[in-house]
């Protein structure tokens, strides 16, 4: 299928990488459809530049990617570039109590708010070959730690349960219509990506029956409200969040944006295409200085046979330059195709 030229931009590398051109035996959409519908796909997804993503600029739950600025609640955000990332800006935490949550939290008013400007020249941008997803910001968990203290949070999970229901309820009441506003009001899209990290690198902030009494419906309400409007919800979640994983697949989600500190071999081989899982591949491989054509092309392999077995798996990684990531885009497609036929 022939396509204009398009660029994705490069995690280690200020410049963009041209999109390596493949010839798809079908579009890159039904392929991906493919795995999350639990299904053994054509080939493995390569979610850097099979996947589409649109978000329209008129969401304030956070200020957009790469920018500084305040949310609609009133938190103030910094970007910091070294990291890639957002932050709550030091000492601007606007309650110092989480009980304080109720009287002073102000949600915003979706209704009185036109999401629609600018929804036709994003439609024209979206690629009808690539499903596309929407990012929704600072999930439930995620939305309190910016609030307020991460030491006082924990303290209100643990002494204010019923306030704390409270909180989360009223929060994904929130977040269901911001998701009714953004599909009847922005561009078509496909997917949602439910942002909120639940983890650090050892180990879940809180655990897997606190999640199951304060997470668990709120959640649930959310993706059941994704999948009534016909549409896939990505769980992002960082960290070492594996005991949460019976929940995740409990709760319908139909795909994790995995990290590796997690047992991903142990997840795989338990629940196998019941949670597609998004795995990058290893830093130290595939963005290290000097490394070889063969030496990629054989990592490549290994990580397909270690995670790709009969589907569910989609490709994600950090090239150093646009003739690594070729490396990838060929070796990927390839290999997965002969692993799949």
């Amino acid at each position: 299928m022939e396509k204009k030229e398009t660029f994705i931009m490069g995690k280690r590398s200020s410049e963009p990488f041209p999109v390596v051109k493949l010839d798809y035996p079908i579009s890159p959409k039904e392929n991906l459809k493919l795995v999350l519908d639990k299904k053994k796909p054509v080939w493995a997804p390569n979610m850097l530049q099979e996947k589409g993503m649109t978000f329209c600029p008129h969401d304030n739950d956070r200020p957009a990617f790469g920018q500084s600025g305040l949310d609609w609640f009133g938190v103030s955000w910094t970007y910091v570039d070294v990291v890639g990332g957002q932050m709550v800006t030091p000492d601007t935490f606007i309650l110092k109590d989480p009980l304080e949550w109720e009287e002073k939290m102000i949600f915003p008013d979706l209704d009185a708010m036109d999401f629609s400007v600018g929804a036709e020249e994003a439609e024209k941008m979206i690629d009808p070959d690539k499903l596309t997803f929407y990012l929704l910001q600072d999930g439930l968990f995620e939305r309190l730690l910016s609030i307020c203290n991460p030491t006082d949070v924990l303290c209100f999970l643990i002494e204010e349960p019923e306030s704390a229901k409270r909180y989360f309820n009223r929060m994904a009441d929130y977040k269901i219509a911001l998701m009714d506003k953004v599909i009847r009001e922005w561009a078509p899209f496909d997917a949602f990506i439910n942002s909120d990290d639940w983890g650090t690198q050892i180990s879940t902030f809180i655990s897997p029956e606190m999640y199951r009494e304060y997470l668990f419906e709120p959640m649930k309400r959310i993706t059941d409200f994704a999948h009534s409007r016909g549409k896939y919800i990505d769980y992002h979640s960082c960290g070492k969040v594996e005991t949460l994983v019976p929940q995740m697949v409990e709760l319908g989600a139909d795909m994790w944006e995995a990290q590796t500190m997690n047992d991903l071999v142990k997840i795989k081989g338990e629940y196998g295409n019941r949670l597609p899982l998004q795995i990058p591949m290893d830093p130290m491989y595939v963005a290290r200085p000097g490394v070889s054509d063969e030496e990629i092309l054989a990592y490549v392999r290994n990580y397909l046979d270690t995670y790709g077995q009969g589907g569910g798996l989609m490709v994600s990684y950090a090239a150093q330059n646009a003739h690594v990531n070729e490396i990838i885009v060929k070796e990927v497609f390839r290999y997965s195709m002969e692993m799949y036929r």
